[in-house]
């Protein structure tokens, strides 16, 4: 199994309080990464130390992040941003059509031919199940969708210029349980082709979902491993704790 990311003895800190902490492990192309915690543990930073986004905080970090081989320091951030997708918490549609929505990265990364947008638009929108509900509306306002709608069309947008990982934060914390489920089945799909890492609250969606499992406490990584393995089994007490609900 090839790794997409591979972080090497990671650590964070704002004014002295470390947020992360030395932290090392492979991250498994074409599968779903989970990374639970208790909250403030330290899974958002994380998270935003895999496209760099860390580096525009008033941050100190150190250690390394490749992808794929490459070091990420090496990278322009808008190359790394093009290669490595986020998708937050509370999906932020642009104040503008879905389809301007759809067409807004493509352009900046300087596709501008009509049809190749057209088909770009189609294929992403189909392909998080969104197109059927909105083909007939793509002038239509993004911020009028429904919430799921609109946590679709922000993964549908961050696949327009086709990212080697696509990270989620929560993305279903504000989600119905209907809307988690449809969620949940595309992300099953998009890890045919994309690399998928996912911070969640939710320890029955990471049971669900991924495939691989990281526990965040303290800052600490206390355990990383196959999800069933974690789940069922872990190694470490402190796991089992929180995976029981003893703590946090």
């Amino acid at each position: 199994m090839n790794n997409a990311l591979t972080i090497e003895k990671l650590s964070v800190s704002y004014d002295n309080k470390e947020a992360l902490k030395d932290i090392s492990l492979k991250i498994p192309e074409h599968r779903i990464t989970a990374v639970i915690g208790p909250s403030g543990c330290g899974k958002s930073t994380f998270l935003k130390c895999l496209n760099g986004q860390i580096m525009e905080e008033n941050a100190r970090v150190s250690g390394k992040v490749t992808l794929s081989g490459t070091d990420i320091s090496k990278l322009k951030p808008s190359d790394l941003r093009r290669k490595v997708g986020l998708v937050f918490q509370t999906p932020a549609p642009f104040p503008m059509s879905i389809y301007k929505n759809m067409t807004y990265a493509p352009r900046y990364y300087g596709i501008n031919d009509r049809e190749e947008l057209k088909r770009t638009v189609t294929e992403k929108l189909k392909l998080t199940g969104l197109y059927d509900e909105v083909k007939d509306e793509l002038k239509k306002s993004a911020v009028k969708l429904s919430g799921g709608q609109k946590q679709r069309l922000c993964i549908a947008r961050a696949l327009t210029v086709d990212p080697e990982v696509l990270l989620l934060d929560e993305p279903c914390s504000a989600l119905d349980i209907k809307s988690t489920s449809v969620i949940e089945e595309l992300l099953l799909r998009l890890k045919e082709t994309y690399t998928i890492v996912i911070v969640t609250h939710n320890l029955g969606q990471a049971a669900r979902i991924s495939d691989m499992t990281a526990f965040i406490n303290d800052g600490r990584l206390v355990e990383f491993g196959e999800t069933g393995s974690i789940f069922k089994a872990p190694e470490m007490e402190e796991t089992k704790d929180f995976i029981t609900g003893s703590f946090g």
